[in-house]
């Protein structure tokens, strides 16, 4: 070979190292996807991306120039090791154009529906002490329904009203459950009140309708209010970048705390700690049970005065 030429010596880069190593009858080691060649300090060869490693040789630690690792680690000079890598019987790699497979999406599953939605209204309102107003309100929007298991699933909708996601909550006090449909990535469950210039944000479907049962209703206009089924930053990243004031209404315990902080949202769940309860369906579950004991306003250590203002 004369002095090689551009396009030679490019091609002779991408040339696989393994085929040079095996057909010129290195000593080699196959070990998964990648091939030793044996006698030079510890040189590793990957047979699917041509990368190469030499571990003696820290600063001249490896890549997928094929021509370097000939030069570098086995002595060959430039034009022999171009013509060394052009033989008739070698394969190239071409990694420029190589595109990383992006992870695929699942598929959304869906829970079978049931017929009827007798657990999942028993359950919300008596059990959780949901306003049935606001459960029906659900299921008329195509928000809530109930899966042949008796589960409630509260759907999570795309802005043309498309399901891409659901929440799943059990309505069998004995068997405590709640997840998401196979398939839901970082969507949520909202429920939108007129052209929200806030959100507020909760771990959990029913803490987010118990808050707006709480709520006064005014004060929470122009807000979306969101579920994300557990503690989830990657899912307020919509949020965000929608320029929305974040509220987080989360857990009062440790992991809400740290929640919160982490992710430099604004805390509203105080209310929480002054009551003695975890969430928001405690809160109301414990003042409805107050009230149904007939415990007044005027009850010491109990002030139920405009609380919907102090949420």
């Amino acid at each position: 070979m004369t002095h090689p030429t551009t396009e030679q010596v490019e091609k002779a880069r991408r040339a696989s190292l393994a085929d040079f190593f095996t057909q010129n009858e290195f000593e080699t080691e196959r070990i998964r996807n990648e091939l030793h060649v044996k006698g030079y300090g510890g040189l590793y060869v990957n047979t699917e991306t041509n990368e190469w490693y030499c571990f003696s040789q820290a600063e001249k630690h490896g890549g997928r120039n094929a021509i370097n690792c000939l030069t570098d680690i086995i002595g060959m000079d430039f034009k022999s090791a171009v013509e060394a890598l052009s033989g008739a019987n070698m394969t190239y790699i071409d990694y420029r154009k190589a595109v990383p497979k992006l992870p695929q999406a699942k598929e959304l599953v869906l829970p079978e529906r049931a017929d009827n939605m007798r657990k999942v209204f028993a359950y919300l309102c008596q059990t959780r002490r949901l306003d049935s107003k606001l459960v029906s309100e659900l299921a008329h929007n195509g928000l809530l329904y109930q899966d042949k298991r008796g589960n409630a699933v509260f759907l999570h909708k795309d802005e043309n009203g498309n399901s891409i996601g659901a929440e799943i909550q059990s309505t069998n006090s004995e068997k405590r459950y709640k997840g998401v449909a196979p398939g839901t990535s970082d969507s949520l469950f909202s429920v939108t009140l007129g052209t929200p210039t806030k959100a507020y944000i909760f771990e959990s479907a029913i803490d987010l309708l118990s808050f707006r049962q709480l709520a006064n209703q005014q004060k929470i206009q122009n807000s979306v209010l969101v579920s994300m089924a557990g503690l989830k930053p990657n899912s307020l990243k919509t949020l965000f970048d929608k320029g929305l004031q974040l509220f987080a209404c989360v857990d009062n315990d440790e992991a809400g705390r740290k929640f919160i902080s982490s992710n430099n949202l604004m805390q509203r769940n105080h209310i929480l700690k002054e009551f003695g309860v975890k969430d928001f369906n405690e809160l109301l579950v414990k003042i409805t049970k107050l009230k149904n004991d007939r415990l007044t306003e005027n009850t010491p250590g109990i002030d139920f005065s405009n609380l919907g203002e102090r949420l």
